[in-house]
This record gives structure tokens, C-alpha cells and sequence, in this order.
């Protein structure tokens, strides 16, 4: 009778445990996942140009070449806007709270870069094509958070190399933005508190999508923008959390 009670005793103790240990247990969570889409790779060109003139101390050259020859391209309203493409990865879901542009304007040399405004539309196809939907953003709020010198100065190939183009990099917010894999289109425009600001054009690459657009306000025209011949991709940066799927 006695071994029968502890035995008994031994299974209540053993059930215990059990229970115990499962109450223990951890649920783990899917928590965001930080990211940055690097759009701006290739930009610099390194230390010394093609035509053999090294870069100031701590910068490096942007240079852009043969046969493409244009320094930038305005997107400054009310004149003109720029659009370019992105790709939320398939399987991924994005929350975004920073978009970077890259702008420079020509013989500043101030220690404030003078954009001071900058506003953008997504949509979920091209802007140029009828039937494209806006899907976040528009021009009456400014995104606009600061820039920052990225120690790269814009030249082209074959003519004298000089620092009067500093390029810039051009932080804006995007409060509960939530993207779904797929294609986005983002069209922008900046507001200058003095001249007008450019930006630049990577150098052209054949292995990747390039068709990048500029969007006349005064007629609402669009054109594909080309450079010597070749089509043009814009740098843009992209940062915020992976959502859990």
C-alpha cells in the first residue's frame, strides 16, 4: 500500500513538473527586420578621374561618362518633377520611414544646403502611363528632414575637373508608409530657398532597368530621360523595418 502511495506521489510530482515546464515556454514573435535599399552604388567613381586629376582630401569624385554628358537634371517645382521606379522584393513587406535624394547646385559653397523643401507622390505604376494610381504622398506636404554632404563632387568625363558641384544627400520622411511586394513609382519635386538644385544621374548601366522620366508642370508632358544616347536611373535610398508576413 505504501510503495502504491508513492508512486502515486511520484506521478503528481512528475505532473507538475510537466505543466510547469510547458507554462515556461517562450512564443516567439516576429519582430521588424531594419533594411536599407542602397540605390545610390556606383555614384562615386573613386579618387582620381579619367582624366587623371585626384579629388580634394576625404572626397571622391562623381564622374560621369563618355558618351553621357549632362550634370544633373532640374526637378525643382513649379517648373519640373522627376520620377523613377523601386522594387519591394517578393515576399517582403515594407515600412518605410526615410526616402533619400541626391542634389547638388551649382557653385554653392555655403555650410547649409539651401532645399528646404521636397515633396513626393507613390504610385503603383508609372505616373506617365494613364490609369496609374497614387497611392501615398502629395504636393502640399513637405517631407523634407535635412541633408548631409556625402564628400563627392559631381564632374564630367574630358572636361577641367573642379569642386563646384558638391553632392548632397536629401533626407525625407514617410509616416506610416506600408508597402506590399511589387513596382513603385516615385514622382518628386524640391523647393529651393536659393537657385535651383539638380540630380545627378548614375552612370549608365546595361544590366539594369533604366527609365527614369522628368514630368513638365506647366503642360503635364512627360519625357524618358536620355543621356548621349543611353537611358538614365536615378539614385534613391530607401530605409525603414521588414514587416512579419
Amino acid at each position: 500500500m505504501r510503495t502504491r502511495f508513492f508512486l502515486y506521489l511520484f506521478s503528481v510530482a512528475t505532473l507538475v513538473l510537466s505543466c510547469s515546464n510547458d507554462d515556461d515556454e517562450q512564443i516567439t514573435t516576429p519582430q521588424p527586420e531594419a533594411f536599407t535599399m542602397e540605390g545610390a552604388k556606383g555614384m562615386s567613381t573613386g579618387t582620381t578621374s579619367t582624366g587623371g586629376t585626384s579629388a580634394p582630401a576625404g572626397f571622391t569624385w562623381s564622374e560621369i561618362k563618355s558618351p553621357q554628358s549632362t550634370w544633373g537634371f532640374s526637378g525643382t517645382i513649379p517648373d519640373r518633377m522627376l520620377a523613377d521606379d523601386f522594387v519591394v522584393p517578393s515576399g517582403q513587406k515594407w515600412s518605410i520611414q526615410n526616402i533619400y535624394f541626391y542634389a547638388y547646385q551649382t557653385n554653392f559653397s555655403g555650410t547649409t544646403f539651401p532645399l528646404n523643401e521636397l515633396y513626393f507622390e507613390i504610385y503603383s505604376s508609372d505616373p506617365s502611363v494613364a490609369g496609374a494610381v497614387k497611392i501615398y504622398g502629395d504636393l502640399t506636404s513637405n517631407r523634407y528632414v535635412s541633408s548631409e554632404e556625402t564628400n563627392m563632387y559631381r564632374i564630367l568625363q574630358g572636361q577641367t575637373d573642379n569642386t563646384t558641384r558638391k553632392i548632397y544627400k536629401v533626407k525625407t520622411q514617410t509616416p506610416d508608409l506600408n508597402l506590399s511586394a511589387g513596382t513603385y513609382w516615385i514622382k518628386w519635386g524640391s523647393k529651393a530657398s536659393s537657385g535651383i538644385h539638380y540630380y545627378p544621374q548614375l552612370p549608365h548601366d546595361g544590366t539594369k532597368v533604366n527609365n527614369a522620366k522628368q514630368f513638365l508642370v506647366s503642360n503635364s508632358t512627360w519625357t524618358n530621360l536620355n543621356d548621349g544616347g543611353q537611358t538614365v536611373s536615378l539614385p534613391i535610398e530607401i530605409s525603414g523595418n521588414k514587416l512579419p508576413q
